[in-house]
Order: structure tokens, then sequence, then C-alpha cells
């Protein structure tokens, strides 16, 4: 029915698409409004121009792109409120004739595709390594390139890597809100996408309920570890952050708009409860973040006092979601 668009003042306009879109703030005064046809050509130019912005830079210049905002009175393609949900709809439900202002989060696939889960040092997990290393092959394997690279050489010299816990506690504590075993399933599906290779989470998933570390009835039940990354995909996908405590909320509660790369937009509203965790699901894999320290700061060996822990050798490995 409408957009609401928060401003840099504290107040809210309204964005109503009849025969003509429409501007007015919240008291219903008209600011401006343009034709359909008008919109309909600034949004298939800026669609052009992101298009053609350089992969992989942060920013790049539309030159008509100033004016067009100020046609829309605003500075922002974002709204200009600092909050989680990336738009605010009021929509018409044909059911119940219902017409809430919900919040939706954007994934755009028009660059590089999207990330589900950000990557930080809060997203660090603890790994221990089985047996210790000495002090000279400790130096060794860190003078590696990668983590990637210290990895592989823990694999090829038969060194076992151990889940000890999330290394933040507020994601520690996160996890174990939306689940109890969370921590530990996470932790076994990323250290399996670094071992074997793999980071479809569909693929993961098949592998945890194979080797059922957390020794649920899989027998009986084979869906334990297919219900539970969900979860922590579909609170992922509508709020929930590493660094940040987490009370369960969505702050994302009207769903999810994929912006695909023919600009063609679909929507996963929260009531496609289903569908929308199986597209979370069977869209996503594993990615790997930036091991620098001044961004996630991991995949060195580290000894335990370095890090607060009982004697022995122990690494951080880190990763985010991306969709795939």
């Amino acid at each position: 029915m409408k957009i609401i668009r928060g401003k840099g003042n504290g107040q809210d306009y309204e964005y109503i698409r009849n025969e003509k879109i429409i501007i007015q703030d919240e008291n219903g005064v008209l600011i401006s409004e343009m034709a359909v046809a008008e919109a309909i050509e600034m949004t298939k130019k800026f669609y052009e121009g992101i298009a053609k912005g350089k992969t992989g830079d942060r920013a790049f210049n539309l030159d008509f792109a100033e004016n067009v905002l100020e046609k829309f009175h605003t500075q922002s393609l974002s709204d200009e409120r600092k909050q989680t949900a990336d738009i605010r709809i009021v929509i018409h439900d044909p059911v119940t004739q219902y017409e809430p202002l919900l919040g939706f989060s954007i994934k755009s696939f028009i660059g590089s595709k999207p990330t589900l889960f950000n990557a930080s040092k809060s997203s660090n997990l603890l790994f221990k390594i089985s047996p210790t290393l000495d002090e000279e092959t400790k130096l060794q394997v860190n003078a590696l390139d990668t983590y990637g690279d210290r990895v592989k050489w823990l694999k090829e010299n038969d060194y076992s890597l151990t889940f000890v816990k999330p290394d933040s506690k507020i994601f520690h504590a996160t996890m174990e809100l939306i689940d109890s075993r969370l921590p530990e399933i996470i932790g076994h599906l990323v250290l399996t996408s670094y071992l074997k290779k793999k980071n479809k989470i569909t693929d993961l998933v098949q592998d945890l309920t194979t080797e059922n570390p957390c020794n649920f009835a899989v027998e009986t039940n084979p869906n334990f570890y297919d219900y539970k990354v969900k979860r922590f995909l579909t609170d992922a996908a509508l709020g929930m952050k590493a660094g940040r405590i987490w009370n369960g909320t969505f702050n994302a509660n009207g769903g999810y708009i994929i912006v695909k790369k023919d600009g063609d937009l679909v929507c996963y509203h929260i009531y496609n409860w289903n569908d929308f965790q199986e597209y979370l699901l069977k869209s996503t894999k594993i990615d790997y973040p930036d091991s620098k320290p001044t961004r996630c700061d991991f995949g060195r060996i580290l000894d335990g006092v370095e890090i607060a822990e009982d004697n022995g050798s122990y690494i951080k490995l880190n990763f985010q979601i991306r969709f795939s």
C-alpha cells in the first residue's frame, strides 16, 4: 500500500503508488507527486548504473543519482533512520483484510552475492589441536601464507581439531538461546567445511546427520540437524548478529525481499515460514572471511596461555554465510 521512510530530522515520509507516486509527510501533507512512468524510468537508470558498477568496489559514482534522490525527497537509497529492517512497507493482506506495517530485509544479487550472516571477531570459533605442537612446529605452521594452508598442514600431518566454544560470550549465549546444542552444531559444521573443502549448507547438514556428533536419535528422526541449522539461518536472516545480544525478536518482521540479478523482485513473507526456511537452507554456503587482525583475527596456532585456556595448542576459525 505504501512505503514508510525515515528522515534525518526524525520525521517519516510516506510513498504511495496510485495513479501517481504520491509523497506525503506523516500527517498526510502532500510533499510532491510524480508520474509512475517517470519513477519506473528512474529505477531503470539506477539498475543499469548499479549493474555496471565495478565488482568488489564498495562505492562508485552515478552522475544522475543526486537529481533523482532530490525528486524522491531523500538523500539516501536506504532508510535514513538507523534500524535493522531495510525497508518498512504497509501491505494489504487479502485474506484477513489487515494492513500491517512490516519491516523487510533486502538482499540484492545485482552485484556480488550477498551475505546472510556477516563475520566479525565475535564469530570466531575456538578449536583445540591434538597432539600439542612444540614451539618450533608452531612457528613453522604460523609462517605458512594463509589459514587454509595451516589447516591443510594440520590435517595432512594427522593432527585433530576438537571444538571448544565460540570465542565471544555474547555469540555463545545467542546460539544457546536459539538451541542449547547449537554452538556444538555450528562448530562441527564450520570445521567440516574447512577439512572437507565443502561449503554448501545442504551438503554440510547431510554430513552432520551422517556423523551425528551430538548423538541425536537420527535413526528415529533424521531431521535434527536440518531443523536446528534452519533455525540458525532464519534468526540470522531476521536480525540475529554475532556481536549483539539477541532476544529472539525479529527486526525484519515481514520477511525477505530478494533482488534478482536481472532486477526482478521475489518476496518471502514470514507467514510462508516453511518455504522461507527451505529457501535459506538450499540457497546458502559457508564463506571464509578476511583473517587480518584488524578484521576477524583468526587462523593462527595459539598456546593456551595466550587465550586463558588450559595448556595445549589452539586455533580460531571463522566463517560467514553467503547466498550461493
